[in-house]
């Protein structure tokens, strides 16, 4: 098959190319990325000109990590199939309200929460496909003795504090009053991980419109999602993750070693010591692969799916200890190729345990990756998802 890949300007990551590659289908990489044909006029000429160009060569579809309702309009006008496997939870870009839904469009979702969410909006070409691993690429990976020792640590966690939110940039158009009732929104939803979702009952109409008079800014553009919805995900879900990653890295540091790797530029949290954010294609597995523990604290944004640090962390053998998400159950099992926490006392007492346990550590860690092997490289859903577009199954 041809297939036309259009990267992303802010997910660098090349599995799925390179996995239709391996499979013996034809990538053309198109040299300009999904953000900036959606965003610039010219730049949306410059890929139908490109697609106009190559109508007499049989192009089976085109595949994207992010949504760009420009590509799915070029593609519309020519017939030709779009997949998004997307990597972000929401999709943001997939509830605009005309492109999206063309016939053309396939849209494979990895939270299967959001997926019956859009299903239940109309949407028919949605599919659920959990989030891979690039195996063979991790299976060549070189890591030396060196490097093993450069990043060997008790407990590791790489990614972001989401200090830079939107909670915390308008908080002060809000009253007294109103910032007090968000906090107790916050505090009543923090630090519990069971598949309940506490915020959604507690976002009423009468909160929303009350919360449109005093800032109006936050709702100048919801994607075309509800506005509740909006607020839960994009003002209190990214910062209940400020919260429970920056709390639960300094409750872990008063006991262990434990090693932060962000590109956020904010002090780390009291006693956890920061390292510059890793390089996604080269250093971040290799430090999954060195450290003992690798910790993931879902983005609160993610209600039930498992995010892609978890399969990568696994494709390298990696140890995960996790914040339990439903399909975590679903996909693995518990204690044998992934440790769940559901409180933050159950994360002290596991990080403890799985510490002073290697053996038991390392079997749970080689399980993880014959599963992420056999199931979840990028192969095997590059697989599912040529048969869904092309065969409907």
């Amino acid at each position: 098959m041809k297939i036309l890949f259009v990267k992303s300007s802010h997910i660098r990551i090349a599995g799925m190319a390179l996995a239709l590659d391996r499979m013996g289908h034809e990538i053309i990489e198109y040299p300009e990325s999904g953000e900036e044909i959606r965003a610039d006029e010219e730049a949306e000429k410059r890929f139908g000109g490109f697609l106009s160009s190559r109508e007499n060569e049989d192009l089976d579809f085109i595949i994207s990590y992010v949504f760009s309702s420009a590509v799915a309009r070029q593609a519309h006008k020519r017939g030709i199939k779009y997949a998004v496997y997307g990597m972000d939870s929401p999709m943001y870009f997939t509830y605009e309200p005309v492109y999206p839904r063309l016939p053309e469009c396939y849209l494979f979702y990895f939270d299967y929460t959001e997926y019956t969410r859009v299903k239940q909006m109309g949407y028919t070409n949605a599919y659920y496909l959990p989030l891979a691993s690039d195996i063979i690429w991790t299976e060549n990976l070189v890591v030396t003795d060196e490097e093993i020792a450069k990043h060997q640590c008790g407990i590791s966690f790489i990614g972001g504090l989401y200090t830079d939110n939107l909670y915390d940039r308008v908080l002060h158009h809000f009253s007294q009053e109103m910032q007090d009732t968000f906090s107790d929104i916050l505090e009543s939803c923090a630090f519990c991980w069971d598949g309940t979702d506490r915020m959604a009952p507690l976002l009423t109409p009468r909160l929303i419109e009350d919360m449109k008079r005093s800032c109006p800014v936050i709702f100048e553009n919801t994607y075309g999602l509800s506005e509740d919805y909006y607020v839960k995900q994009q003002f209190f879900n990214r910062k209940l993750t400020n919260i429970e990653r920056t709390l639960l890295l300094e409750l872990l540091a008063e006991q262990f070693a434990l090693r932060l790797y962000t590109g956020e530029k904010e002090k780390a949290p009291k006693n956890v010591a920061r390292y510059p954010e890793a390089d996604y294609l080269s250093d971040a597995f290799k430090i999954f692969f060195s450290g003992k523990i690798n910790l993931n604290i879902t983005l609160r944004s993610i209600e039930s799916g498992i995010p892609l640090r978890v399969f990568d962390i696994m494709s390298v053998g990696g140890f995960v200890l996790s914040n339990y998400q439903k399909e975590m159950t679903q996909l693995f099992e518990e204690d044998k190729e992934i440790v769940l926490f559901r409180t933050p006392e159950e994360l002290l007492d596991k990080a403890a345990y799985y510490l002073a346990h290697d053996n038991e550590r390392l079997r749970i860690g080689l399980n993880g990756y014959r599963k992420v092997k056999e199931h979840y490289s990028y192969g095997c859903q590059m697989q599912k998802l040529i048969g869904i577009i092309t065969e409907g199954t």
